[in-house]
């Protein structure tokens, strides 16, 4: 919800600056994000009076117009005829800056006529997105008076708060809402809203009809009749505070209601009476397959499961979402028919997600309005037509349905004092419900409160107590443990995923986290179980309509708009996953790791590619820091891996996950190029075989005796099995074992290999010998041959 500081102000009269108010809305629980001005780019801009428009002469669409700009004449090229003598326009001199301007202006010749500047439109000064004129300056005071700096005049130095609105707080998506809480906080005034209506002696109800046939979806529906407006641009002042609200100004009727929206927070909407058959409302279900045209000029075909505002013969709005287009205020609209409802928030949110349309209407509608604003509202905002367009607003009210009472919650000092941890006492909770103009009475041993239909979510004791915590103001509540005996501490599965993920943020990889939901393309990734997803019932998007079954797509994904800015991209997540199961859906814990693009940055760094082996060394510092040692790596596992580039991870023989790249396809298909090396395993069987990391010993003195051997083994033979079998062999005294060349081919025979290792030997406590060195050999030669039918090439 984007709030105008002048605005606010209106309402809640106060002396502190932008930046305090948003520290102290914060500090009470309405969380300000960010502090926008809108205007920053604008400056220099200066009201001016036309006085002369003339042909141009080298041009039939230009025009010339010389203008007073405060004392000193000037003349413009303008490409548009808008304005005639005594006008008042923005006047932007050479020096001026304009938003979406590169630097300021400068003067220039157009077709041979010099132009001191530029007049300018409503687009060219960010107010609106009309540029089909010249701005003309009409009804602001003062504004007779050329050369006045524009953006004092419009107050356009404006600052506008960016609040962040939770979903249970539909009462902060109003102007008065947040003035409510600025108020509440620093006990300040809140003043009322001006809503009295000059009625005119016709009766609204002998103008129009309503009625309404479903009750439980509209418990409350009003109408109020406008006659004689004439339709044109709103205020200025009202076209400002509605651009820096992220609203485009249309016409003086429909910016009205629109005000009044983020004024109030009810939404309204405003029908061409003329249009109405009947003339009548029915608001009533839409028949299956109904098809209505709305606003937006969209064709929407509706199910019986959705409310519409109908006149006697067809449906001419889609209650709480969008009106019609058949029914539209416009040119040529003489009398209104302003709608100010109440709708039940879940049928608003059901059909709006269906048509996959979200407006500022529905947007508030499917949290909840206050019910006893919408009678307030309508009032407002027929007095902001009458005023805009020069209407009559018709006497009385139309309308069916009636304000729900409010209910009462109780709340208990001692309660509060338990779940704050400060002491509060019955005063304390009368403070701060006055404060909240939240009316209450003490009821003995408990405070009474009466909850006004804004503040829907007030419902249990536990919520007022919150209430009282944030009028105390969080900073200012103590830090103390609860007076409840509890263990703490954290379960094995925690502990080792926290394990898990230390590890790999040591290993130099970036955590993400990725929504649980998948869409069809990421379950074709594989060929097994994972590619039988687990439906959900009701999906946020179609197309993301069932719960991941891997991390691997989100990870990509990641991966691919970490990929716009050419990063080297180490990524790793850890999380649920939900597979088909059986009888029913089975969930695990996995990890998974995404390496790709380039291995180092910036000199002296390696010129390569990430690829299979840095995934590998991630798994392995992963498993070395969670003390699994008897793992090792099987068959390739399918898709969506490279068939000759990936690998089974097993434990104790049993497959626990995949490493490997991924198939071109694949990572094409996901928006990223050149290789991208994976791995994916379940958390379980590793937490539950962790042990202690490999222990620290003390680094020997001792020079090493470096060896350099090569095997000569079966093709099929797989390199870490006879790294192993070196290790081992090796014993206490072999150091280091680094496989540094694979050979196939030409001298080798057929079907053979040539793997080339790196010895380092080194003994604690002395410098080894020749001899001890090569009888270390000799047992490894003997090991190979014995366990592959190798042969000792060179060492």
């Amino acid at each position: 919800m984007k709030v105008p500081v002048s605005w606010l102000r209106e309402h809640c009269p106060t002396d502190l600056t932008p930046e305090e108010i948003a520290v102290v809305l914060t500090e009470h629980g309405v969380e300000v994000d960010r502090i926008l001005r809108p205007w920053q780019g604008l400056s220099g801009v200066l009201v001016a009076k036309v006085l002369e428009v003339t042909d141009h002469p080298n041009s039939e669409k230009l025009c010339l117009a010389r203008i007073d700009a405060g004392g000193e004449e000037r003349r413009v090229v303008v490409g548009v005829r808008n304005m005639v003598r005594g006008d008042l326009v923005p006047y932007a001199p050479p020096g001026a800056t304009l938003p979406g301007l590169d630097g300021p202006l400068e003067q220039k010749t157009i077709r041979g006529e010099t132009s001191d500047g530029m007049l300018c439109s409503p687009k060219e000064l960010g107010l609106s997105a009309d540029h089909s004129g010249i701005l003309i300056l009409a009804g602001l005071a003062q504004a007779d008076q050329p050369g006045r700096d524009l953006v004092e005049l419009l107050h356009l130095n404006e600052a506008v708060l960016d609040i962040e609105v939770h979903p249970n707080r539909p009462d902060l998506l109003s102007v008065v809402g947040v003035a409510r809480e600025l108020a509440a906080a620093t006990s300040g005034e809140l003043r009322p809203l001006d809503s009295t209506v000059n009625e005119g002696e016709e009766k609204a109800s002998e103008a129009a009809t309503v009625e309404v046939l479903d009750l439980e979806r509209c418990p409350r529906y009003l109408a109020r009749v406008i006659r004689g407006v004439r339709i044109g641009p709103s205020p200025l002042h009202v076209q400002v505070r509605l651009t820096a609200c992220g609203m485009r100004p249309l016409s003086n009727v429909v910016d009205a209601t629109n005000y009044v929206l983020l004024e109030m927070g009810q939404p309204m909407h405003p029908f061409d009476l003329a249009k109405l058959r009947g003339p009548g409302i029915v608001v009533r279900r839409a028949a299956g397959g109904e098809v209505l045209v709305t606003l937006d000029e969209v064709e929407r075909e509706l199910t019986d499961e959705d409310l519409v505002i109908a006149d006697t013969e067809r449906g001419v709005a889609i209650a709480g979402i969008m009106g019609g287009g058949d029914t539209e205020v416009g040119e040529g609209t003489n009398d209104v028919l302003l709608e100010s409802a109440h709708f039940q928030p879940t049928g608003v949110l059901r059909t709006a997600r269906r048509l996959g349309l979200k407006t500022e209407a529905s947007i508030r509608f499917e949290r909840g309005i206050d019910p006893e604003g919408v009678a307030p509202a309508a009032a407002r905002a027929a007095r902001l037509i009458a005023a805009w367009s020069g209407g009559t607003v018709l006497s009385g009210e139309i309308g069916v349905g009636e304000v729900p009472s409010r209910r009462t919650v109780s709340v208990r000092p001692s309660r509060a004092t338990l779940l704050l941890g400060v002491e509060t006492t019955t005063a304390d909770v009368t403070g701060a419900m006055a404060r909240l103009r939240l009316p209450a009475r003490e009821a003995g041993e408990v405070v009474d409160v009466e909850v006004p239909g804004s503040r829907v979510d007030l419902e249990i004791e536990a919520d007022l107590i919150e209430e009282i915590g944030r009028m105390r103001g969080y900073a200012n509540l103590p830090s103390t443990l609860p007076g409840v005996r509890q263990a703490g501490g954290l379960t094995a599965e925690q502990r080792g995923g926290r394990l898990l993920r230390d590890a790999l943020v040591r290993a130099g990889l970036h955590e993400v986290w990725s929504l649980s939901f998948a869409s069809e393309r990421d379950l074709a990734l594989f060929e097994d179980d994972r590619r039988s997803g687990v439906a959900i019932a009701n999906p946020i998007s179609e197309e993301e309509r069932f719960l991941r079954s891997s991390l691997l797509p989100g990870l990509l994904r990641a991966a691919a708009v970490a990929a716009s800015n050419r990063q080297s991209i180490r990524l790793f997540e850890s999380g649920h996953v939900t597979r088909a199961g059986t009888d029913a859906p089975i969930e695990q814990d996995v990890v998974a790791a995404l390496v790709t693009g380039p291995a180092g940055e910036g000199w002296p760094a390696e010129r390569r590619e990430h690829d299979y082996l840095d995934a590998k060394g991630a798994l392995e510092r992963l498993m070395a820091e969670v003390g699994v040692a008897d793992w090792s790596v099987g068959d390739a596992p399918g898709a969506p891996y490279h068939p000759g580039r990936s690998a089974a991870v097993l434990l104790d023989g049993k497959p626990i996950g995949e490493i490997g790249e991924l198939h071109p396809s694949v990572a094409h298909a996901y928006g990223l190029e050149g290789r991208v090396a994976v791995f994916e395993l379940r958390t379980e069987p590793l937490v539950v075989r962790a042990g202690a990391p490999g222990a620290l010993r003390s680094f020997s003195r001792f020079p090493p005796a470096r060896r350099d051997v090569a095997f000569l083994v079966d093709r099929p033979v797989p390199a870490g099995a006879v790294r192993d079998a070196i290790a081992d062999a090796g014993a206490e005294l072999l150091d280091r074992v680094v496989l540094f060349d694979v050979f196939e081919g030409d001298p080798l025979p057929e079907g053979k290999k040539s793997l080339a290792f790196t010895l380092d030997f080194r003994a604690p406590d002395r410098t080894l010998t020749d001899d001890e060195v090569s009888e270390r050999v000799q047992a490894i030669s003997e090991r190979i041959a014995a366990d592959f039918a190798g042969e000792l090439r060179a060492g």
